[in-house]
């Protein structure tokens, strides 16, 4: 079945886990930089989306949908006072360390000079625009309805983003 025309019906939930899980955990990774929180953000957002998913009134595409509730779990996970603590002393005071997931062992095993380290180096609006439009392939237009702003600042801060990473490629730093 198409995904076209999965989305012109109401699809199970499973479905939209098998075709959107993966990225959606990329997504909420890029703002919380931590693949376990990043699994438990993205399963609130499909314990909210099987809730709501009568609420769902076709004016986008159920991905759109489901990278809009990610993007508004995440900033909401980074807003909670836990995170006001730095990421090393989280890390730190982990009781049990958990195993490197796969996508860690990529991560690891491509080096911290690999572009997609560098993406995540980013400020948050140059990074989740970046990713938004280059990883997920997301228009400026869907890009700035996601982030719920006006579509020439999309395409100025994936600009800027684009300037950004080139000139931490270059050896130079970028503050934003």
């Amino acid at each position: 079945m198409g995904q076209q025309s999965m989305e012109e019906s109401n699809p199970e939930i499973s479905e939209l886990i098998d075709l959107h899980g993966k990225q959606l955990i990329n997504l909420a990774y890029t703002y919380c930089k931590d693949w376990s929180m990043s699994e438990d953000i993205v399963q609130e957002v499909f314990i909210s989306a099987y809730k709501n998913i009568d609420t769902f009134k076709g004016q986008s595409s159920y991905k759109t949908w489901l990278y809009a509730i990610t993007i508004n779990k995440s900033k909401d996970f980074l807003r909670k006072p836990s995170m006001k603590e730095p990421l090393l002393q989280r890390m730190m005071n982990k009781v049990n360390p958990v195993q490197p997931t796969p996508e860690e062992h990529v991560i690891q095993k491509e080096g911290q000079h690999g572009l997609a380290a560098e993406v995540m180096k980013l400020p948050i609006k140059y990074r989740e625009v970046i990713i938004l439009y280059y990883y997920d392939d997301l228009t400026t237009k869907e890009v700035a309805g996601l982030l719920k702003i006006p579509h020439s600042t999309a395409k100025t801060r994936i600009q800027r983003g684009r300037m950004a990473l080139r000139k931490q490629l270059e050896g130079g730093d970028f503050l934003a």
